[in-house]
C-alpha cells in the first residue's frame, strides 16, 4: 500500500516538473525567437508613426522654422528616434538629435547612401555598413544597417579626428561595437529629404542578455518548482494512503478504521463518504445477520416441526397400535367362539372396553391439547377455591391408593383463592396426580401442597421414587416423550399428560416444571392469586 502511494507521489512530482519544465521552455524560445521580431515591428511602427508626424510639419507653407525644430524635438525625444532633414533646394541640414551622434560622418555616411540609392538607384557600396531593404512604399523605404567593422574609430569616416567627437560620442560608441541601426529615407514632397534612425542592436543584445538571464531563471525555478511541488504531492497522497489503509481494513469488515474528516476539499469529503459508506455497510451486515440469524431459527424451528410431526405420527401410530390389536384380537376370539363359558367371554369384553377406553383418552387428550396449541378454546377465569379441585381429585383416587398401597400426604388449611379457567386446572391437577401414581417406587408416597405468596399460588405434587435424568428433565413436557425408552405399558401413560399441562400453563401465562430431590420427584405449577395474604399449607 505505501509503495502504490511513493509510486502515485513520483508521478504527480514529474507531471508536474515536466509540465512545469515545458512551459519555461517554451517561454525561453518565444521570447529567444520572438521577441526580436516583435521588437523589430515596434521599432519600424516608431519610424513610421514619426515620418508621419514629420511630413505634417514639414508640410507647413512655412518651412523649417523654430516651432517646427521644437516640435522635432519633442517628437524625436518621445520616440527617441535621431532625425536629419535635408532641404533639396539648399542642401541645409537639420540634424534633430544633436546628441545623438552629434551629426557625425558615419550616421552622414548612412543617410547619403541611403540618399544615393533613393536618388540614382544605386549605392557606392561602402565597406563599411552592409543595408538590407525591408520595406518599400512611395513615400519613404526602411532599411537595416549592419556594420561590417569596430565603429570606435572615428578616423576612418570621413577624416573627422576623435578630438572632434563628443564623449557622448565616445560612450556610446564603447557600448555600441558593431552597430545595427533600422533606417527610413523619405520625401516630404519635392522639397525635403527625411532621414530618421533607431538603434536596433540594443535590444538584440538585451534579448540576448534576457533569453540568457531566463534559462538561468528558469533552471533555478524548476528545482524550486520541483521541491514545492514534491511537499504538495506529499500532502495530497498522505491523507489519500490513509484512507486507503482504512478502506482496505473496511474491505476486511473492520469497521473501527475511520478516515481522517480535518479538510474542507474534495479529498476530506471522500473521507467523510468512505465513513458513511462504512456505517452504513456495518448496518446492513448487521441486518444481514440478523436476517440470516431470524432465517436459522425459522429453518431449525421448520426442522423442529418436522420432526414433531415425524415423532407425532410414530408415537400416535405406537400408542394405538396396541389397543387397536387387542381389540382386534379379542373381538376375533369372541366372533369365533374359542370359549364356551360366560366368565371367558365376560373377560374379553372387559379388556375390549378397556382398550376402547384408552384409545378414547388418548384421542381426547390430542384434540384437547390441540385446542389450547392452536387457540381453538378461550380459557374461561373465575375465582375459586384451589383446595376444593385438590380435594375432588384426590377422592378419585382413594381406591388406587389402596390398590398401590400408596401413602398420601395432603396439608389443607383454609380456602386458597386463585383467578383461572377452574376446568383446565382440575386438567393440571389430575394429570400431575396420575403421573405421580405411574412412577412412584421406594416407599410409595405422594405429597400435596400449596404454597401462596402475594401475586402467585405454586401447587407441588411430590412422589417418592427414580430421579428424572438431567438430559430429560426438560424434554418430559414434549407430547409422547417417555424417559422409559422402551415404552412399556405397565403403568399405562401415553406421554401426552405433561404436554397438556405446559399447554394450560402457556395458555395462563404462567409457570410450570419439575424439579428433582434426593428421594424422588416433585412436579409444580403457579397460578394467579386472588388474595394478597402470603401463606404455605403442606
Amino acid at each position: 500500500m505505501n509503495g502504490r502511494m511513493k509510486n502515485l507521489r513520483l508521478k504527480l512530482v514529474l507531471v508536474f516538473v515536466c509540465t512545469t519544465a515545458g512551459i519555461l521552455v517554451a517561454t525561453w524560445l518565444m521570447t529567444k525567437l520572438l521577441l526580436p521580431k516583435a521588437y523589430l515591428k515596434s521599432k519600424i511602427n516608431d519610424l513610421t508613426a514619426t515620418f508621419d508626424a514629420v511630413e505634417v510639419l514639414m508640410s507647413s507653407p512655412d518651412g523649417y522654422t523654430n516651432d517646427t525644430k521644437s516640435s522635432l524635438n519633442v517628437l524625436r525625444s518621445g520616440k527617441n528616434v535621431a532625425i536629419m532633414i535635408m532641404d533639396a533646394n539648399t542642401q541645409g541640414v537639420f540634424v534633430g538629435d544633436p546628441l545623438y551622434l552629434n551629426g557625425s560622418a558615419r550616421m552622414q555616411e548612412r543617410m547619403f547612401e541611403l540618399m544615393q540609392r533613393k536618388l540614382f538607384g544605386f549605392m557606392i557600396g561602402n565597406p563599411h555598413w552592409n543595408a538590407e531593404l525591408i520595406r518599400k512604399t512611395d513615400r519613404y523605404e526602411i532599411y537595416e544597417q549592419v556594420s561590417l567593422q569596430d565603429l570606435s574609430n572615428d578616423s576612418e569616416y570621413g577624416g573627422q579626428s576623435e578630438i572632434e567627437t563628443t564623449k557622448h560620442e565616445k560612450k556610446h560608441e564603447k557600448t555600441s561595437g558593431v552597430g545595427t541601426y533600422i533606417d527610413l529615407l523619405g520625401n516630404v514632397g519635392d522639397r525635403y529629404y527625411v532621414y530618421l534612425s533607431i538603434d536596433y542592436e540594443s535590444i538584440t543584445q538585451a534579448a540576448k542578455i534576457a533569453t540568457s538571464y531566463e534559462l538561468s531563471v528558469a533552471i533555478i525555478a524548476l528545482f524550486v518548482a520541483a521541491f514545492l511541488i514534491y511537499f504538495l504531492c506529499r500532502s495530497i497522497t498522505r491523507p489519500i494512503e490513509k484512507m486507503s489503509v482504512a478502506a482496505e481494513r473496511m474491505s476486511q469488515l473492520d469497521f473501527a478504521a475511520h478516515c481522517p474528516e480535518d479538510r474542507n476539499d474534495e479529498i476530506g469529503e471522500l473521507g467523510r463518504s468512505l465513513n458513511r459508506l462504512s456505517r452504513q455497510l456495518e448496518k446492513t451486515i448487521g441486518d444481514l445477520k440478523h436476517a440470516n440469524n431470524e432465517l436459522e431459527r425459522d429453518i431449525r424451528k421448520k426442522e423442529e416441526i418436522e420432526e414433531m410431526r415425524r415423532d407425532f405420527i410414530s408415537n400416535v401410530s405406537h400408542e394405538l397400535k396396541t389397543p387397536i390389536a387387542l381389540i382386534q384380537g379379542y373381538a376375533e376370539g369372541l366372533q369365533d367362539n374359542i370359549f364356551d363359558d360366560e366368565e371367558n367371554r365376560s373377560y374379553y369384553c372387559e379388556v375390549i372396553v378397556d382398550e376402547a377406553a384408552k384409545m378414547n383418552g388418548i384421542v381426547k387428550k390430542l384434540l384437547s391439547l390441540n385446542q389450547l396449541e392452536y387457540g381453538g378454546q378461550a380459557l374461561e377465569y373465575s375465582r375459586f377455591d384451589i383446595f376444593e379441585v385438590l380435594r375432588g381429585v384426590l377422592r378419585d383416587t382413594e381406591i388406587l391408593q389402596k390398590q398401590q398401597g400408596v401413602t398420601m400426604h395432603f396439608y389443607e388449611d383454609g380456602p386458597c383463592f386463585v383467578w383461572a379457567d377452574e376446568y383446565r386446572v382440575e386438567e393440571v391437577v389430575t394429570n400431575y396426580i396420575s403421573n405421580a401414581f405411574h412412577h412412584v417406587a421406594r416407599s410409595k408416597e405422594i405429597a400435596v401442597s400449596v404454597k401462596k405468596t402475594d401475586a402467585t399460588v405454586r401447587i407441588s405434587v411430590y412422589n417418592t421414587g427414580e430421579p428424572i435424568p438431567e438430559a430429560d428433565i426438560d424434554k418430559v413436557w414434549i407430547k409422547f416423550y417417555k424417559v422409559d425408552k422402551a415404552r412399556t405399558r405397565e403403568y399405562g401413560g401415553s406421554g401426552i399428560g405433561l404436554s397438556v399441562v405446559k399447554a394450560v400453563m402457556d395458555a395462563h401465562g404462567q409457570q410450570c416444571g419439575a424439579i428433582n430431590h434426593e428421594g424422588g420427584v416433585e412436579f409444580w405449577f403457579e397460578l394467579e392469586a386472588a388474595d394478597g395474604r402470603q401463606e404455605t399449607y403442606g
